[in-house]
């Protein structure tokens, strides 16, 4: 009889206590594959990067023509602000910014996907709202990542440049990342 009720009741705390291990889908592991745990991750968070050497012309050897520093801002709607603050090459503290550009976009999270090096990412689509560049693409389909304080997004590798949903970015690089601010 008390081998019964203590079966019973014991039943009845692991079901009130949800269960053994599993997660509600809330963390930032990106909560399941509707992505709902790394929207409201990002969202109201703000990232950066450290100092670091830049190219945007690979043809040209020199990989150092700037040192740059970008920042991003995420409101509560998944809105983006990206900056990037331009330095000499000599700066390598990035210390007296010559130039910056601004990108407003869009973020949308679309579902779980395995990356080139088996990291499980999201399916991010950029749409790019306003840019102080001479271009704006209309919508990039790239890749999101998030570890820790650490936010990685996807990179162009051979066809996957990235400029429609079946050539989205397959690959994270996980020496380029931006570190989350504490405000």
């Amino acid at each position: 009889m008390y081998k019964s009720v203590t079966f019973l009741f014991a039943l009845m705390l692991l079901i009130s206590c949800g269960g053994s291990g599993s997660s509600s889908g809330s963390s930032a592991d990106g909560g399941g594959k509707s992505g709902q745990g790394i929207v409201t991750s990002l969202s109201g968070s703000s990232w950066q990067t450290e100092c670091s050497k830049y190219n945007k012309f690979a043809a040209i050897d020199d990989d150092s023509i700037w040192n740059v520093r970008s920042s991003v801002r995420i409101d509560s709607s998944l809105q983006a602000t990206f900056k990037t603050e331009f330095f000499h090459p000599e700066d390598t503290i990035c210390k007296t910014m010559l130039f910056d550009t601004l990108n407003i976009i869009n973020l949308e999270v679309k579902g779980k996907v395995t990356t080139d090096e088996s990291i499980d990412a999201y399916k991010l689509n950029e749409t790019y709202i306003f840019s102080s560049e001479d271009t704006m693409p209309e919508v990039t389909y790239t890749l999101v990542y998030l570890a820790t304080e650490k936010l990685y997004f996807g990179k162009p590798t051979g066809v996957n440049l990235g400029t429609t949903a079946e050539t989205r970015h397959s690959s994270i690089s996980l020496a380029d990342y931006y570190v989350q601010k504490v405000n």
